[in-house]
């Protein structure tokens, strides 16, 4: 359903809305960058660096071979400083503080920018995240969610949307996310809403680097490969970390004050992104992975934003040695090396704070890969379930779970297969399709 911003601010001030905050221990949360602190912390590193010490530091410096101790100024060190916390020059860190304060005031004060109001713009997202942030940082365009969760469950070519519509919400409503009717009421309004898209005259996309982002991307893309169905200028943005975030997961998890710092980093939607996009959603739905293991392989991109999630996805493939998908194996680690634990601490602090490379799932889709390795014919883990909630459920590593890990047994030796990758059908018996982590491609035995 499309969403009129202005209208969720209104609506977000009158029912006096609160944005969730995380700890400010918690490593996702955003740790705001104060100037001040900045020029503090270059003057400490150049005293250190003529003393001769955290020259190591100096790896981030352009020029790090020409630098001496007795010759480093306080201009390499602020240079330093400002390549740490991820931005290319001081000036330009100097920059996105005073931004980012001013944004914040504007917010407090209700003294909004007008931000999008130039064109008549409407912003996708694959959730509701930030919806309200950008109702509250002032963007005055439409919002819509367009949200299915394609990292699990068959995601075959598409003959006709309502065939595709319904085989997303059988699976969707097979773990009880919603029912099915529901679901496909619900999918069947997000693609009436993109069909509306070609009456704006923008539209800009709002994704980060993960699978779950890029999937929906490149699905829209796919979409909007039809030139009638899009209008004349598309933008987006696809972001990977975040000044002052040591774990950078999502857009979510940042403040209403730096969606206007994003907007400004938004890029042009080019056809040959949209062409890449297409192609490679045609090489996800695809009945084999081939065409997306060749993708992964491609030594460059028209689009390398998207190209991390891919090749971190194309590992959800039951792996040739042990039988296992990635986020599999990076649970039994975590309990083999961490212990037993309840579902809450398991995902919440291990797998997504610590263990996953590239964090592209939410709790619901986790817990369905907890349920695939406790259920099967010979368990690789143990769920005790003490209540409904799976962040109560109690966790452990059963026998066979520490010889996967090992190496001594492997998955197929004693269960079966029946799930999806995208378009491929992964069940036995028959020739099943593995990544095969040693020569970075996929294979079928």
């Amino acid at each position: 359903m499309i969403q009129s911003l202005p209208a969720l601010r209104r609506q977000f001030h009158a029912e006096q809305k609160q944005f969730h905050q995380l700890p400010a221990d918690d490593p996702r949360s955003l740790q705001s960058l104060s100037l001040e602190q900045s020029k503090k912390q270059a003057k400490q590193l150049l005293k250190a660096l003529h003393q001769g010490e955290a020259w190591s530091r100096t790896a981030s410096h352009p020029k790090a071979e020409t630098l001496h101790a007795d010759s480093v100024k306080l201009s390499d060190a602020q240079l330093i400083i400002a390549r740490e916390q991820g931005f290319s020059s001081w000036p330009k860190l100097k920059h996105h503080v005073e931004s980012s304060e001013l944004a914040a005031r504007a917010i407090e004060r209700g003294s909004l920018d007008p931000l999008d109001e130039q064109l008549q713009t409407l912003h996708i997202r694959c959730g509701t995240d930030v919806m309200y942030k950008l109702a509250v940082a002032g963007f005055s365009g439409d919002f819509l969610c367009f949200a299915d969760p394609y990292i699990q469950g068959p995601v075959p070519a598409e003959k006709d949307r309502q065939s595709f519509i319904e085989i997303r919400s059988s699976f969707i409503a097979r773990n009880q996310w919603r029912l099915k009717q529901q679901a496909i009421k619900d999918l069947t309004a997000d693609y009436d809403a993109l069909e509306q898209a070609r009456d704006y005259q923008r539209v800009c996309f709002w994704f980060e680097h993960d699978a779950y982002d890029v999937l929906v991307f490149i699905k829209l893309m796919h979409f909007f490969s039809d030139q009638s169905k899009r209008p004349d200028q598309m933008e987006f943005i696809c972001v990977d970390h975040y000044p002052g975030v040591v774990r950078f997961n999502g857009i979510g998890q940042l403040p209403a004050e730096t969606m206007p710092l994003l907007w400004q980093q938004f890029a042009p939607l080019e056809a040959s992104h949209i062409g890449f996009g297409k192609l490679c959603w045609e090489a996800y739905t695809a009945s084999t992975p081939e065409a997306l293991s060749q993708i992964v392989n491609l030594d460059s991109s028209p689009f390398p934003q998207i190209m991390p999630a891919l090749k971190r996805h194309i590992k959800e493939l039951p792996w040739r040695h042990d039988g296992l998908s990635l986020s599999e194996r990076l649970t039994l680690q975590i309990l083999a090396e961490q212990g037993p634990q309840n579902g809450a601490k398991l995902f919440y602090h291990w797998y997504t704070a610590v263990y996953e490379p590239l964090v592209f799932m939410g709790d619901s889709s986790y817990w369905t890969v907890l349920s695939q390795l406790a259920e099967a014919k010979r368990p690789a883990i143990k769920l005790v379930k003490e209540s409904p909630k799976p962040v109560d459920w109690q966790v452990s590593l059963t026998g066979f779970g520490r010889k996967l890990l090992v190496g001594e047994e492997h998955w197929r030796s004693h269960n079966d297969y029946d799930r999806w990758f995208g378009g491929v059908q992964i069940r036995s018996p028959g020739a099943i399709w593995y990544w095969d982590d040693e020569i970075g491609r996929v294979m079928q035995e």
